[in-house]
């Protein structure tokens, strides 16, 4: 295996990939809300992860073989949104969550008519899409509970764990 040095890592990665270059995309809020809104106010998100399994089989003493297992994911993936006076963000949330289950009769919508997906862009220096990455059968699993004081400055945030069926990079 040839060695690398430091200035073939250097010449290897001339356009490093930043933290802040990014968007995400949702393709058809449930309930009717402002996808654009979404999409704008969106502040804070993770690249989703997924992990192999491992089968260990003994073998004669020895500490034995490892085989890949099964594949999993977190299925939850979080998001912070900055709401404006409009309460754009709250709506979207809303509604979508009404569509889920209705708060008054507990009566819930099928999958198709309650999940979308959702698509994570990541964008280079020069705001070329490099990365796309899609999140398959979403929905707003939980958003937390935004504290109010009149000590504290800044503005409301919402923290959203959207659920996800699978992701898989996308064209």
């Amino acid at each position: 295996m040839a060695k690398m040095s430091a200035e073939d890592f250097k010449n290897n990665l001339n356009n490093p990939a930043r933290l802040y270059l990014w968007d995400v995309m949702f393709t058809n809020p449930i309930g009717g809300g402002d996808a654009d809104a979404l999409e704008l106010r969106c502040q804070t998100t993770a690249i989703p992860g997924r992990s192999v399994g491992e089968i260990l089989v003994p073998f004669k003493g020895t500490a034995g073989l490892k085989f890949p297992g099964k594949l999993t994911m977190s299925h939850s993936w979080p998001c912070s949104f900055v709401e404006s006076t409009d309460k754009k963000v709250f709506n979207a949330l809303h509604a979508w969550d009404q569509a889920i289950i209705d708060a008054r009769t507990g009566i819930g919508g099928p999958d198709v008519a309650i999940k979308s997906n959702i698509y994570l862009r990541l964008v280079s220096s020069t705001g070329a899409v490099y990365q796309k990455i899609r999140l398959v059968g979403c929905y707003p699993q939980d958003v937390a509970e935004v504290p109010l004081a009149f000590e504290t400055e800044g503005v409301i945030m919402y923290a959203v764990t959207f659920s996800y069926d699978y992701w898989e990079e996308a064209d």
